[in-house]
């Protein structure tokens, strides 16, 4: 009876072990996952408020004959990006803590109109401070970026620059450099808007693919090789960037974990024009219309997006500008 009930408690004992085992590891599973959805989250917002950034209306250098174009700030995108991740773990964005993030990040794009800019970590000083491509001991490395690219495409020995507009690109013939109205010819004819933005995705994703590879090759003693997510290998099809986007990758986050996690994230904006409405009074009446039709010596008091915020103000359609 003795022996029985001794086996029965060593049963009982190891099913016992066995079941906090196997809460343990569940309980290790679910906190994992739930570190992965809010590193995902924090890449998202961090990547949205970097495009934000980037995208200011102080910053667009825009031009009315030029629909479209205007400038971005890569640096300030990846800036913004650190600052806000760094508040998504409850850190300082101290020059310390934004280099911290830094080493987690293999590679960042922005995607401009006409060309991107891509970011990958590189040594920046050495012992001299003169050669920064040869490694010594003081030398850091830090994630730069470099000189703006085009989306590229060749065709009959004749090189051509794609933009976002798809209006017109920039050709090169020989010594030769000229503006080609449309999009460059093809085999099949005239090359169609989803080619072109097919291009220019698998531009941007082979860039950043290459750039992951040379990191892997240049410094075999990083802290963990990176690796190529699914996202950058199916940008043609999905054609994530087709305005201006900043591409971020992060990957072996160990912030609140004990092994690895990583995420990727694509934010993407785009900016369209608005023919303004202008408020303004006229033989004592307040009127609007679009800010080209004011009549001429007229002084405008106020402008809106819409009609309907122009009369929520109390102003009136001038009919008259609109018989022009």
């Amino acid at each position: 009876m003795g022996k029985s009930f001794g086996v029965v408690n060593l049963i009982a004992l190891l099913f016992f072990a066995a079941l906090l085992v196997g809460y343990m590891n569940y309980i290790g599973k679910e906190k994992e996952e739930i570190e992965r959805l809010k590193l995902s989250y924090a890449i998202d917002y961090s990547a949205d408020a970097g495009t934000a950034a980037m995208l200011g209306t102080s910053d667009l250098d825009m031009d009315y004959t030029k629909d479209k174009f205007f400038s971005v700030d890569p640096q300030l995108a990846l800036d913004t990006f650190l600052d806000v991740f760094c508040f998504n773990y409850d850190l300082h964005p101290t020059e310390q803590n934004r280099a911290y993030i830094k080493d987690f990040i293999p590679v960042a794009a922005v995607a401009a109109q006409d060309g991107y800019y891509i970011a990958s970590p590189q040594i920046v000083r050495n012992q001299n401070g003169l050669y920064p491509e040869t490694p010594a001991n003081d030398s850091y490395w830090d994630l730069v970026f470099g000189m703006k690219l085009p989306y590229s495409y060749e065709y009959e020995e004749v090189s051509y620059a794609l933009n976002m507009g798809m209006t017109e690109t920039l050709a090169i013939s020989g010594n030769q450099l000229y503006k080609h109205q449309g999009l460059p010819p093809t085999d099949s004819g005239i090359m169609s808007i989803t080619n072109a933005r097919e291009i220019i995705n698998q531009t941007v994703s082979n860039e950043m693919a290459s750039r992951i590879d040379q990191l892997n090759e240049v410094n075999p003693n990083w802290k963990n090789f990176f690796y190529i997510p699914n996202q950058l290998t199916t940008f043609s099809g999905v054609n994530p960037i087709e305005s201006p986007s900043f591409l971020i990758l992060v990957q072996g986050v160990t912030l609140n974990t004990t092994r690895p996690i990583s995420g990727f994230s694509i934010s993407g904006t785009s900016i369209d024009r608005v023919r303004m409405v202008a408020g303004y009074i006229r033989f004592g009446v307040k009127y609007y219309t679009y800010v080209d039709l004011v009549p001429a010596g007229i002084e405008v008091d106020e402008f809106f997006d819409t009609f309907n915020e122009a009369a929520k103000a109390d102003y009136y359609p001038d009919l008259r500008t609109f018989e022009k």
